[in-house]
C-alpha cells in the first residue's frame, strides 16, 4: 500500500487487557499494519478512540472512519496521514508528556477522594498541600 493510498477505515486492535493495541490501515481489500504499543498515547490524541474506549461500543476494536454523512473518503485520510500520525505520537516529548499529564491527574483524583472522604467523617481539620516545580503533588498534610 502507498502511502498517498485513501483508506475505507483504520482499526486499533486492542489487547485482552485494553493497554496495547496494533493499528491497521484497510483500503479496499488491502490490509497493512502501520503499528504496535501501548495505547494511551493514541487514544489521548484521537477524541473519536477516546470515546469508543469509554463507551466500549466495539469490545475489542476501535474503529477510526470518515463520518458515514461525508460521500467519500477525504484526501486527507490516507496511510501516509496515519503513519504520520504514529511517528508524531511515537516522539519522547509526546509520551513524556502523556505520563506526566496522566500521573497528574491520578494525584488529583486520589487528593479529592481522600477529601471526600474526609469530610464526610465530618473531620473539620486543615488540609495543607505541597507542590513540586512541575505542578505534580509533593505532599499533603491534614491535621484533623
Amino acid at each position: 500500500m502507498k502511502a498517498d493510498t485513501l483508506l475505507d477505515y483504520a482499526v486499533f486492535k486492542l489487547s485482552p487487557k485494553r493497554t496495547r493495541c496494533e493499528l491497521l490501515a484497510y483500503a479496499g481489500s488491502q490490509t497493512e499494519k502501520l503499528a504496535s504499543g501501548l495505547l494511551k498515547p493514541f487514544v489521548t490524541h484521537l477524541r473519536a478512540a477516546e470515546e469508543q474506549v469509554t463507551r466500549g461500543d466495539h469490545g475489542h476494536f476501535i474503529k477510526l472512519e470518515v463520518p458515514a454523512y461525508q460521500d467519500a473518503a477525504p484526501s486527507w485520510f490516507t496511510k501516509g496521514t496515519l503513519e504520520r500520525f504514529v511517528r508524531f505520537v511515537s516522539t519522547p516529548e509526546v509520551l513524556e508528556h502523556i505520563y506526566i499529564v496522566d500521573a497528574e491527574m491520578s494525584q488529583l483524583d486520589q487528593a479529592r477522594n481522600f477529601q471526600l472522604a474526609l469530610y464526610s467523617q465530618g473531620g473539620s481539620g486543615q488540609v495543607s498541600i505541597v507542590w513540586s516545580g512541575r505542578g505534580m503533588l509533593r505532599s499533603l498534610t491534614i491535621s484533623v
